[in-house]
C-alpha cells in the first residue's frame, strides 16, 4: 500500500466513531448537499519538510478537517477542484494540468493553458487568483466543464504586461479510464480578447439550473458573460458597467450567496459593487469605494445572509453594509494586522484572499508562505461582533496565496421572474398537452399548434437572457398553426412564450 493511502486509512479509522455519530445525528439531505465543493486543496513542495507538502481542508461534515497529503501537484494560487455528492474528490487542477482522484495525471490532462508564462510556472502552478473554475454539465452527470486562462507577454504602451488574451474551456468525462476520468478536449477558446487577470466566477441563473460565467476585459469597463445551458455554452454577451477602466492584475471577485450582488476588489481600482440580475445576467446599481489602503492584498467575500461584504487589504479587514444607502459611510474596520510572522520574518500573516466556507465562516489566507489562515467566525454580525480571529486556523503545511474557486452550487431558482419558467416550463398544466412546437431543432420555419380558439392570446420569442427578439409570426391553416420565421435568428437556445388569458406556457427550442 502506498504511503498516502496508508495515511488516509489510518486517519479514517481514527475518525470513524465521530463520523458515525455525526451521521446518526444529521439528516441525509444535509449530508448529500455537502459534496461537490467540500474539499479545499492547497500547499506545495518547498524543500523543507515537514512544513511542506499538500494540505486538504474537508468541510463535508460541517467543521473543517485538515489533512496533510502527498501529491505531485503544487498550488501557488490557481486552484479548482470538484467532488461528487458524497464528498469524494473527482479531479483538480492548478492551471498547469488536470489530476484525477488518485493524484495522478488525468488521461489527456496535460498541456493546459499553453503559453510561455505557463511554462515558467510549470512546477509550481499558475499564480492567478480565480484563474480556473469547474462546473458540472447540465445534461450528463458524468461530464464537467473546466473554464481557465493563463497569461501572455505583450507590449502595451511600451510596457511589457502579462495578461490573459483568451478564456478557454476543456471538457472532462468521468466515465473514461475506468472511472478516473479523461479530458475529452482542452484549450478551446470561448472569448478571444485581452482580459483582466483572473476573477473568473459563476452564478446560478434565475432558473436554478443554468450558469452565468463572468469575467472582465482589460483596459475597459466591459464585462463578458457566458451562459452554460444543457444545450452548450451561449455567448459571449457583453455589457459596459461601472466607471473605471480596469488595468493591471490582482484582485478577487465574488457573487453574494443569494446571487443578487456582485463585487470586484482590484489592487489598483479598489472596490466595485453591483446588483446582479440572475435572469438577464446584467449588472446594475454601480457603487464604488476608494479604500486608499495598501495594495499588497485584494480579497473580497460576502456573508452568508448576503448583507455584509468584507474587503481584505493587506493590513486591514473592512466590513461594508450592502443595504446601506451610502456604501462608503457603512465601512467599519474589523481587524488590523497584528504583526505576527511564521515560520519566521519576513513571512507575515497579513490579509490576502478570502472565501466563505460551508461552515458559514469566512477564511482568509496570508499571501505568504505561512501555515495559517485567519477566520471571521460570525460574518453575519455587524462590526466587531463578526469576530475576526487572526492566524487562528493552523494548517499542516505552508500555503502561499492559494484559495479555491467555488461558486454557490446550492443556490436554487428565483421565483417571480420570466426566467423561472425555464425550469417550471408551465404555469397552467391544462394547456400543456395541447401545445406542440415543431420541428425542434429548427432552421428557417417553425410551427406551434394547439393555439386555436384561445382568447386574447399573445406570443413572444425570447433569447436566453429573457429579452424579446423579433420574429415574424403568421397564422395559417385557418388558425390551426402559428408559423414562425426563424431564419434571422443566430444559432442558440430560444423560448416561445404563449399567453392566453391567465394561462401561460413556455416552450424551448434550438436554432441550428
Amino acid at each position: 500500500m502506498k504511503r498516502s493511502a496508508l495515511v488516509k486509512s489510518v486517519l479514517f479509522i481514527k475518525r470513524l466513531p465521530a463520523i458515525i455519530a455525526l451521521i446518526m445525528l444529521m439528516p441525509c439531505s444535509w449530508l448529500q448537499g455537502q459534496g461537490i465543493s467540500n474539499l479545499w486543496l492547497m500547499g506545495y513542495d518547498c524543500g523543507a519538510p515537514p512544513q511542506c507538502g499538500g494540505t486538504n481542508i474537508d468541510f463535508y461534515f460541517g467543521s473543517p478537517d485538515t489533512q496533510k497529503v502527498y501529491r505531485d501537484m503544487n498550488f501557488r494560487q490557481t486552484s479548482a477542484s470538484i467532488s461528487d455528492t458524497s464528498g469524494q474528490l473527482l479531479f483538480y487542477t492548478n492551471g498547469i494540468y488536470v489530476a484525477n482522484r488518485n493524484n495522478a495525471l488525468m488521461l489527456n490532462g496535460d498541456s493546459l493553458n499553453p503559453s510561455d508564462y505557463t511554462d515558467t510556472w510549470r512546477n509550481d502552478g499558475l499564480k492567478i487568483s480565480q484563474g480556473a473554475l469547474i462546473l458540472p454539465s447540465l445534461y450528463d452527470d458524468s461530464i464537467y466543464y473546466l473554464f481557465h486562462e493563463t497569461l501572455f507577454d505583450f507590449d502595451y504602451q511600451q510596457d511589457h504586461l502579462y495578461q490573459p488574451i483568451e478564456l478557454l474551456y476543456s471538457k472532462i468525462d468521468m466515465r473514461l479510464d475506468s472511472g478516473r476520468g479523461a479530458v475529452v478536449f482542452k484549450n478551446a477558446p470561448l472569448i478571444s480578447d485581452t482580459l483582466l487577470v483572473g476573477g473568473v466566477v459563476a452564478c446560478k441563473h434565475a432558473n436554478g439550473r443554468d450558469w452565468w460565467i463572468l469575467c472582465h476585459r482589460f483596459n475597459s469597463d466591459l464585462w463578458y458573460n457566458l451562459l452554460l445551458t444543457p444545450y452548450g455554452i451561449q455567448g459571449p454577451f457583453s455589457q459596459h458597467a461601472g466607471q473605471f477602466i480596469y488595468q493591471g492584475g490582482g484582485g478577487q471577485s465574488v457573487f453574494s450567496p443569494d446571487g443578487s450582488r456582485f463585487a470586484r476588489h482590484h489592487v489598483l481600482h479598489d472596490l466595485d459593487v453591483f446588483d446582479f440580475d440572475r435572469c438577464s445576467g446584467l449588472l446594475s446599481n454601480y457603487r464604488h469605494s476608494a479604500i486608499n489602503d495598501t495594495s499588497g492584498g485584494a480579497g473580497v467575500s460576502i456573508s452568508p445572509n448576503s448583507e455584509l461584504l468584507y474587503v481584505t487589504e493587506d493590513l486591514h479587514v473592512y466590513q461594508y453594509d450592502l443595504n446601506a444607502s451610502n456604501l462608503d459611510s457603512s465601512r467599519i474596520t474589523v481587524a488590523t494586522y497584528d504583526g505576527f510572522a511564521d515560520p519566521f520574518p519576513p513571512f507575515r500573516t497579513a490579509f490576502y484572499l478570502s472565501l466563505l466556507a460551508q461552515d458559514h465562516k469566512i477564511y482568509i489566507n496570508t499571501g505568504n508562505g505561512t501555515p495559517w489562515l485567519h477566520v471571521i467566525n460570525h460574518p453575519d454580525s455587524v462590526g466587531l461582533a463578526c469576530d475576526v480571529q487572526q492566524h487562528s486556523f493552523k494548517l499542516p503545511t505552508i500555503n502561499a496565496a492559494t484559495m479555491p474557486n467555488y461558486p454557490n452550487f446550492f443556490l436554487g431558482a428565483e421565483g417571480g421572474t420570466v426566467c423561472d419558467s425555464l425550469i417550471t416550463i408551465v404555469e397552467n398544466k391544462n394547456l400543456l398537452p395541447e401545445l406542440i412546437l415543431f420541428p425542434n431543432p429548427v432552421r428557417n420555419s417553425m410551427y406551434l399548434t394547439g393555439t386555436k380558439n384561445k382568447i386574447g392570446e399573445e406570443v413572444f420569442v425570447r433569447n436566453v437572457l429573457g429579452q424579446q427578439v423579433k420574429v415574424s409570426v403568421n397564422t395559417i391553416q385557418s388558425g390551426e398553426y402559428l408559423e414562425f420565421n426563424t431564419s434571422s435568428l443566430l444559432p442558440g437556445v430560444y423560448f416561445v412564450e404563449f399567453i392566453s388569458g391567465k394561462e401561460r406556457v413556455v416552450k424551448r427550442f434550438i436554432k441550428e
